[in-house]
């Protein structure tokens, strides 16, 4: 897991896995992948998809999916993770954009996107001035954008109108993320008695509440890792139960280990 702190809002995974299976989760950000061996399946809004060797796909900020190895000799792949914020900001007065592309379209590349994507990460491994990694950064994702825009326009996707109790529901847990919240709480701040909550909010959230406020959690983690904080002093201030329980979690959902993640930068 990399990081540079002049790029904020980017961070990078390159990865190469035999077995492990992400469950189903989420990211704050962008998740932009690029498989360079073996494939990726995963699962997402209802679908499932296989990414070969020489494919990317994007996945929305805050979009539930899995992730798993697709092939004998498994996932090596590398991602970038970028939040909408740097996203659109990095498009600004560009033709191309990921505003609204077809979720999870995997496409298989061409030169122009693999070329300036595959840059960006030697940037991040390789020695280079801040110019040129963000200058790297920007030829990747607009590489990319374009080549989705072009897909999303012949594939659209409708997403439901989202319940306004899980609304108000899921609201509630991201203003109190690191606070034990209980079913009864949120099931008064939705409007719903707690058995019909339970059920719209895995209905339409992908996951259950506890699993949506772990994912929170986790999140939290990450900011306060990237900034320094100790591991014992996060799994105190993120809510987990000890250091114990936030190294399990932080590596089912992130991937690496907290202690990974904090060398990163």
């Amino acid at each position: 897991m990399l990081r540079d702190p002049l790029l904020p809002g980017v961070e990078v995974l390159q990865a190469h896995f035999l077995r492990y299976r992400y469950p189903p989760h989420w990211h704050d950000a962008v998740c932009v992948a690029l498989v360079g061996q073996g494939a990726a399946a995963f699962d997402c809004a209802r679908r499932q998809y296989l990414a070969p060797a020489g494919s990317a796909f994007v996945i929305p900020a805050y979009e539930i999916h899995t992730g798993e190895p697709a092939a004998p000799d498994g996932l090596g792949y590398d991602v970038l993770y970028i939040t909408p914020d740097r996203m659109a900001g990095l498009l600004e007065d560009s033709p191309a954009t990921l505003g609204g592309p077809a979720i999870a379209d995997v496409v298989h590349l061409r030169t122009a996107v693999g070329g300036p994507l595959a840059g960006f990460h030697r940037a991040m491994t390789e020695p280079a001035a801040p110019l040129q990694r963000e200058h790297a950064l920007l030829a990747g994702v607009v590489a990319v954008a374009s080549e989705f825009s072009t897909v999303s326009a012949t594939q659209p996707t409708a997403t439901p109108p989202e319940h306004r109790a899980v609304h108000r529901a899921r609201d509630y847990l991201h203003a109190h993320p690191t606070e034990p919240v209980t079913l009864r709480a949120l099931a008064e701040v939705a409007g719903l008695s707690m058995y019909r909550l339970a059920r719209r909010f895995r209905a339409e959230v992908g996951m259950p509440p506890y699993a949506y406020q772990l994912q929170l959690r986790v999140a939290e983690a990450k900011r306060l890792l990237a900034a320094g904080r100790s591991i014992s002093r996060t799994a105190l201030e993120c809510g987990f139960y000890d250091q114990a329980h936030l190294t399990q979690q932080f590596k089912r959902y992130v991937g690496v280990t907290p202690g990974a993640y904090r060398r990163g930068s």
